[in-house]
Formats: structure tokens, sequence, C-alpha cells
């Protein structure tokens, strides 16, 4: 018996041990301010699925995005819109590039025999030749970009604004800024409209893919006009395509509309000595008048007042 006496003490104070140790080393019970509420956890839980399944993008801020190249430096995210050709369906993201590629790819197109339009400007251009009138190789119609035709439409709007302020009999400055169908010879160099090109050049002396693509030159004192073809193509010297053969030159007939105006008569005055005068008559005609007579040569000095619709390559 006096054996076994070490050995219970040893017993009860194991006991003993464990019964503090497991008082003192209890998890305490969350107390109610670390709980949150089951509602607000199944809320962030659903919104997170609902993240998921969303057709919104979940992808990074925009600078972590990758870039495609020549696509100005935009996220590919952002690049959604596109704009395709309606001539040739190359796509275009921008719609300024798509007006530029138009206005340099698609500039003119070959009017074509069954284009009963074709045979309205040949009427028009063959009218007025003493002799027998000049070949025709093609005609083009041209198709002016929407900056240039929205220029010439504001160009009108200010001059029948200022005809209604001067007062006056003019009522076809008021109606359309008193607008005429006038000729201007001039020539080129590059193969436009042959075999179906419709692109305009870049070469520097080509004067219709020039007037085409940004239009009349506004340092030009003046841009003459005629009332017909043969006025037009005599105002060009004749032996300017021998002359310049060698660098391929040709003549070509540009068929435009002309905003006139107030028609003035002095050849030596310009629209800054009277504002009041949008254009002028050349030499020996009479006195200013809102209509031209047949044999009139009119000039402009505001580029924006004549837009060229066709051209006209032909050889006498």
């Amino acid at each position: 018996m006096a054996d076994l006496r070490p050995l219970l003490f040893m017993f009860l104070h194991l006991a003993c041990f464990i019964i503090f140790y497991t008082s003192h080393h209890r998890p305490k019970p969350p107390s109610p301010t670390n709980l949150k509420p089951i509602s607000s956890t199944w809320s962030s839980s659903f919104s997170f699925i609902k993240r998921i399944f969303s057709s919104k993008s979940t992808l990074p801020p925009d600078h972590h995005l990758p870039t495609r190249p020549g696509s100005d430096y935009l996220p590919l995210r952002n690049q959604t819109e596109i704009h395709p050709c309606p001539n040739c369906g190359e796509i275009f993201q921008k719609p300024g590039s798509l007006e530029q590629h138009q206005s340099i790819k698609h500039a003119v197109c070959e009017m074509s025999d069954d284009d009963p339009g074709k045979n309205v400007v040949r009427i028009i251009f063959g009218s007025g030749w003493p002799g027998e009138a000049p070949t025709i190789h093609r005609v083009m119609k041209i198709h002016n970009s929407p900056k240039i035709l929205t220029r010439f439409e504001e160009y009108r709007e200010s001059v029948k604004m200022k005809a209604a302020r001067h007062g006056g009999p003019r009522p076809r400055c008021i109606a359309d800024g008193n607008e005429l169908l006038r000729f201007h010879c001039t020539t080129f160099m590059c193969d436009l409209g042959q075999n179906g090109n419709s692109t305009i050049c870049s070469q520097q002396y080509c004067s219709v893919c020039g007037i085409i693509e940004s239009g009349f030159s506004p340092k030009l004192d003046g841009i003459s006009t005629l009332p017909n073809s043969w006025k037009g193509h005599v105002a060009v010297p004749q032996d300017i395509e021998e002359e310049f053969r060698f660098m391929g030159l040709k003549r070509a007939m540009l068929v435009c509309r002309v905003i006139a105006g107030r028609v003035g008569c002095d050849p030596g005055m310009s629209e800054k000595d009277d504002p009041g005068y949008d254009s002028l008559v050349g030499a020996g005609s009479g006195a200013a008048r809102d209509r031209l007579d047949e044999e009139d040569e009119l000039i402009v000095f505001n580029p924006r007042a004549v837009l060229p619709c066709f051209v006209i390559v032909y050889t006498v």
C-alpha cells in the first residue's frame, strides 16, 4: 500500500494540471462586435457571383492593358467602333481616317456609256466650239469630300446674307448666291481615271489632282472660269502639251459650280476694295450685273466659291 502512494499522487497531480489547462485555454465565443450578419455575408457572396457572370469587363485599368501597333496607343477594349469603306471594304477605326481614304483612293469614278449623266456632260462640253468638237477620252465624276462640300455651302450662305444686307435688286444672290455652271481648263500628269484608276496622285505639278484633293489654291490672284469649254480651252496656251510632253503633261477640262454672288466689272478692283462685290468679269465687259453675258470671263477670288464636279480628258 505504501508503494502505491507515489503513483496516486502523480495521477492526482496530472489530473489537476489537465483541469487547470482546459479551463484557462478554452476558445472564447466570438463577441457580438466580431460577428458579421448572415445577410451581409450572403449579400457579398451574391455580388461576387453577379460580377463573374456580368457582361461588363473585369479587366484591370486601362494603363495595364496591351495596345495594338498603329492604334494610337488606345486600349484594345475601346476599339469597338469600325467604319468600313463602301467602295473597297477596308476597315477604319476613325471616321476621319475613312474620309481621308475616300478623298484620295476613291476621289473620282469614270462615267460609263450607260450613265445618262455622261451624255449630258458631253453635250455641255461640246457646245460652243467653232469647228469640230474635240475627242473625249473619258469623263470622270468627282466625289468631293464632305469637308469641301461644307466649305462651298458655307460660302454660299455668306454671300446670300451679304446680298440681303446690301439690298438692291439681286434676287439671284439672295436665292442661291447666283450659282453658275462654268469651265476651267487645266493640266494633269498621272493616269487618273484610266483603266478604272480612281486614286489621285501626289505629284507637285499635277493640277487636277491637287484641285480635287484640296480645292483651288488661296494663293492665286484669281480663279478664271469661262462660260463654255472652247473659251476655257483657248485660255491655256496651245503648245503647252508639246512643250511639257516629256513630263507626261495632258490637258483636262473641269466642269464647275461657281458662286458668283454680286458681280463687279472693274478688273482692277478686288473684293477687299469693295466688299459688296463677290466676283469680277474680265476686261471689256459691261457694267456690274447679277447675270453674265455668254462671252464673259468670271474671276472669283475666294477658292471656296468654285466646286469642280466633272473632269473631262480630251484632245483637239
